[in-house]
């Protein structure tokens, strides 16, 4: 059966993300030194639901790729973060899974996670060109190349609405789009 497989010369419709931050703060790579940081402000965030969410199976004792997410400090202060994972399909094809995303209550409305989700973007497509899948609001993510995954081709560990799971295609066209039971790569 055919997939459809999504094209990223297509994003030239996207609008180019320009944002403005009123505060001053470092966008890093994220390093082991922030995760009790980050889980506090991803449980600030989400709360204690987000763990039976199908995107947590995907994450839970799993390892982020360090090399293409991002934190974000002010005053030696987490205010974000941003993670991407590896994942494979039951048929064999990799792509990274983005998440969560949170910024700080008091830093939120300035454009912070558009900018850290920019900067995973970025190095995801320098040092792998591989596939991002997400679940999210295609409204946020559109503008960041995202569409909504095919009715069937993916299938998360768990209950999610279908309408957002979302994807961004592989920078390279030799990488074919995923397809099958998403899993943790390892």
């Amino acid at each position: 059966m055919a997939r459809a497989s999504p094209k990223r010369d297509n994003l030239s419709k996207f609008k180019k993300v320009t944002l403005k931050l009123s505060a001053k703060f470092d966008l890093l790579p994220d390093a082991a030194l922030y995760d009790a940081a980050a889980e506090a402000l991803y449980a600030l965030a989400f709360g204690p639901g987000r763990h039976v969410k199908a995107a947590a199976r995907l994450r839970e004792g799993h390892s982020c790729r360090r090399d293409v997410s991002f934190v974000a400090l002010a005053d030696g202060q987490l205010i974000g973060a941003c993670r991407l994972w590896p994942l494979v399909t039951d048929q064999g094809h990799e792509a990274l899974f983005l998440g969560p995303i949170a910024v700080a209550p008091d830093q939120q409305g300035q454009g912070l996670g558009g900018k850290l989700v920019e900067a995973c973007l970025e190095a995801s497509d320098r040092l792998t060109a591989l596939p991002v899948i997400l679940v999210g609001d295609l409204a946020f993510f559109e503008p960041y190349g995202f569409q909504r995954v095919p009715k069937g081709q993916l299938i998360l560990p768990g209950p999610a609405d279908p309408s957002r799971l979302l994807w961004r295609p592989a920078l390279k066209a030799e990488i074919a789009a995923p397809s099958g039971k998403l899993m943790k790569k390892v």
